[in-house]
């Protein structure tokens, strides 16, 4: 029975999916829009106030920057997705976009002592991908990930390589109140998955529940398991 080409491609998986639907249907939508001005993180934010705008603004990229959506889509898929499968939907969403709400929140603070900081319009996804890609190369870490099944290199390393692009590019075009957010969701990403991480097995043997906490000084053998030896 022949294979199918896309039989190795990771499950599109719920949370990651609707994520990348609600940022482009918001983005398609409202972003050339009027109402985009009290949406997205702005000088609004401390002149209005607009204290809503660091919960809206993950969902909504500025006119003229869409085609950021292709990388989320990307990334949704092959980085968002594993990680959602480790974590479950609900503390995936709940780690991606809190951290990105916490580093909008972040960028419009530094906007009260720099107000050029919030001159321009900020929003879009690229704060939750790089909270994705920082929880995929610490969940799982030294696993092999194939680079259009040519470059093997580690999640950890795919991730740190990634990461460091996503905000590099910013920086090179003077942007740089522009990778705050992105910078503060993937350092929040990263402190909080390794709570979820795996240990490795030391190889000792544990305390036996109610003995106490002490370790047992012998392994049993149950009688009449002899076969189990064999």
């Amino acid at each position: 029975m022949p294979t199918s080409p896309f039989s190795g491609l990771p499950r599109f998986r719920p949370a990651s999916f609707w994520l990348l639907v609600a940022a482009a249907a918001a983005s398609a939508f409202v972003s050339d829009l009027p109402l985009a001005r009290h949406l997205q993180l702005g000088a609004s934010f401390i002149t209005d106030p607009a204290p809503w705008q660091p919960l809206t603004a993950p969902f909504l990229f500025p006119e003229g920057q869409l085609a950021g959506l292709i990388g989320t889509g990307l990334l949704q898929w092959f980085v968002g997705s594993p990680v959602e499968g480790r974590l479950g939907t609900a503390r995936y969403l709940g780690l991606v976009l809190g951290a990105a709400i916490v580093g909008y929140l972040v960028l419009g603070l530094v906007g009260l002592a720099v107000p050029a900081a919030l001159m321009l319009p900020h929003g879009g996804t690229t704060p939750v991908d790089l909270a994705a890609l920082a929880a995929f190369g610490v969940l799982f870490a030294r696993e092999p990930v194939s680079i259009f099944g040519v470059l093997p290199v580690t999640a950890r390393s795919f991730a740190g390589v990634a990461v460091a692009l996503l905000l590099l590019g910013p920086l090179l075009r003077g942007g740089w109140p522009d990778i705050v957010p992105g910078l503060v969701a993937a350092g929040l990403a990263l402190v909080v998955a390794r709570r979820w991480q795996k240990r490795p097995a030391s190889g000792k043997v544990g305390p036996r529940k109610g003995g106490g906490g002490k370790r047992p000084r012998h392994l049993r053998i149950v009688d009449g398991r002899e076969q189990y030896l064999n």
